[in-house]
């Protein structure tokens, strides 16, 4: 499994509040998305302190080998983790203030996946037939309307509420993450990214970039796609793959 990965600032935002990770294992790729909020510094910070912290408590606590649920245990307890270490960082900051960060994180065998994700940054498979599939749910107030039945899909892209989270890491003392695993086919892929970059590229932009795109290029082509249709926030896109 191959992990290809890129992040930009995008052509409006003045600092980038994206972070992005993958490291390899001895049988898989851990990869992870963070989207910083909280104003300018501490967005940027919530995302790097997440990140980081969701790495090192995977790789202190993972074994070769390990069953999919139990992973996908693990990946909540990454999560739990960095909401931990960005919810303290923010209460003892000198200058208390708004402090969190969306996190969507997969780690892929060849044959499996699993995904942990709080917020609105996305993971997506794409499949045999080059079409591009949502696999997380957003944690926002317009997809709890959508599933309420007072928007309809169309409607959650321009919503004057689009922006709000429902749940975000370092928010609060305790968050809640969501996890799956699913088998993986040999032509298969995942894609994580922020909503910088699902904001600006539409679903069947994605699929006709991954068709046409050899694989070490994707993220490249992602973030010219979303810069060149606006560029509005910060871009981060990670592939993973076996090509």
């Amino acid at each position: 499994m191959r992990a290809y990965q890129g992040c930009d600032i995008g052509k409006v935002r003045t600092e980038n509040q994206d972070s992005v990770r993958a490291e390899a294992f001895p049988d898989g790729v851990l990869a992870l998305v963070c989207d910083g909020m909280g104003g300018m510094q501490n967005g940027s910070a919530a995302s790097k302190i997440a990140i980081c912290s969701a790495e090192e408590k995977f790789r202190a606590e993972y074994r070769e080998g390990m069953p999919a649920e139990e992973i996908c245990e693990l990946l909540r307890r990454c999560a739990a983790e960095a909401n931990q270490k960005v919810y303290q960082a923010a209460v003892h900051s000198s200058v208390p203030s708004r402090m969190g960060t969306t996190l969507v994180g997969a780690f892929a065998r060849d044959d499996v996946c699993c995904l942990v994700n709080v917020g609105d940054s996305r993971a997506y498979l794409i499949g045999s037939e080059g079409a591009a599939h949502q696999l997380t749910t957003d944690h926002t107030v317009v997809q709890l309307l959508y599933q309420k039945g007072v928007i309809t899909a169309d409607m959650r892209a321009t919503h004057e509420r689009r922006n709000e989270l429902m749940r975000a890491i370092g928010v609060q003392s305790r968050v809640l993450s969501d996890t799956q695993s699913f088998p993986l086919k040999g032509d298969e892929q995942i894609l994580l990214c922020s909503d910088g970059f699902y904001g600006m590229v539409n679903d069947q932009k994605i699929a006709e970039i991954i068709r046409e795109t050899d694989p070490a290029h994707i993220p490249e082509r992602c973030i010219e796609a979303a810069n060149e249709a606006g560029g509005k926030d910060n871009i981060s896109v990670i592939l993973l793959t076996q090509r």
